[in-house]
């Protein structure tokens, strides 16, 4: 895989946020346009949206980790985090292979954890988002797309 330098990185971001900014409306369709930037800036990068992308609210979280870990997947995890009514979101990717689960946070690097340990992994980095330094992130719900 090709190194991706921060030039490239800043205008593939820049190109999303322009996309899925100029999407307005109820907050269903704002999120209809995030998804659709999404899978606009995965094929420009030929990465190929598998299917339509799965919510789960925070609550659902066991059934989303499930998600991630089945074998032989790739997927692109949109975080939304809720702080005193306002929500911030955040991009990390998982893949799974012969059970072991590899997680990418750009906040925090690269985790590799096996399949009964991926729910605690998991915890343990959404505690960090929750905590005074990154100003208490609670997590609301996950929007999980699988990619080839």
């Amino acid at each position: 895989m090709e190194a991706l330098d921060l030039d490239h990185a800043s205008d593939i971001q820049n190109q999303y946020e322009n996309a899925a900014g100029s999407v307005s409306g109820s907050r269903e369709q704002r999120e209809a346009g995030r998804i659709s930037a999404r899978k606009t800036l995965l094929r420009s990068q030929d990465l190929q949206p598998v299917g339509e992308p799965s919510v789960f609210h925070a609550d659902r979280q066991s059934t989303a980790l499930q998600k991630i870990a089945r074998d032989g997947s790739a997927h692109l995890i949109s975080l939304c985090f809720e702080n005193n009514g306002k929500r911030v979101r955040h991009a990390i990717t998982a893949s799974s292979s012969e059970g072991s689960v590899n997680v990418f946070d750009p906040n925090y690097g690269e985790f590799s954890t096996t399949l009964p340990e991926l729910p605690s992994m998991f915890q343990n980095l959404m505690t960090r988002y929750g905590s005074r330094l990154n100003g208490h992130l609670q997590l609301e719900s996950m929007v999980i797309q699988r990619v080839e």
